[in-house]
């Protein structure tokens, strides 16, 4: 598809003399389960608030939504943060770590920072990511996200292991 082609695509759902440019674009994954990498882990501080937390970017790997990217921010100011959504947050924490192999130790829920470091040798690893939404009853109109973690049953079940290993010594050149 060339620019222009995009182009039309774009500006026939858009409105430029009422529309905001920066809006859309940033739909969240609809519900349902996707085959996933674990693409980032960070502790993120956003600037304009002051909002820490702890983040883990998600790249969709196969299907119709491959390439999208659902980011997981998990915060765990206990001044802020009610207790139930705290202990949700480290039990998500606790659940991805078991999904990827990844055993973590005291010192690595210290605070975000050594946890997001925790999850680096994850970086990489495949899963399935469970997306289903609850109602909000203060705001309709954005409901509440909940995710689970699945590992694969097998390394059969994996997706992204349709590829045989190949060593260097198998190359021809």
């Amino acid at each position: 598809m060339g620019l222009k082609d995009l182009a039309n695509e774009v500006l026939s759902k858009f409105d430029p003399k009422n529309d905001d440019p920066n809006a859309g674009g940033f739909d969240n994954l609809p519900d349902g389960e996707y085959d996933v990498t674990l693409a980032k882990a960070e502790h993120k501080i956003f600037e304009k608030s002051g909002w820490e937390c702890l983040s883990f970017e998600n790249e969709v790997t196969v299907g119709e939504m491959s390439g999208r990217k659902e980011f997981i921010n998990m915060s765990f100011d206990q001044s802020s943060t009610p207790e139930f959504v705290l202990n949700k947050n480290i039990k998500l924490v606790a659940k991805l770590a078991a999904v990827i192999g990844l055993t973590l130790t005291d010192e690595d829920w210290e605070d975000e920072t050594t946890m997001a470091q925790a999850f680096q040798d994850g970086i990489g690893s495949q899963y399935v990511l469970k997306v289903t939404s609850s109602p909000n009853k203060k705001d309709p109109t954005k409901p509440y996200r909940n995710f689970d973690f699945i590992a694969y049953d097998d390394e059969a079940d994996n997706p992204n292991e349709q590829y045989p290993d190949i060593s260097d010594e198998d190359l021809p050149y």
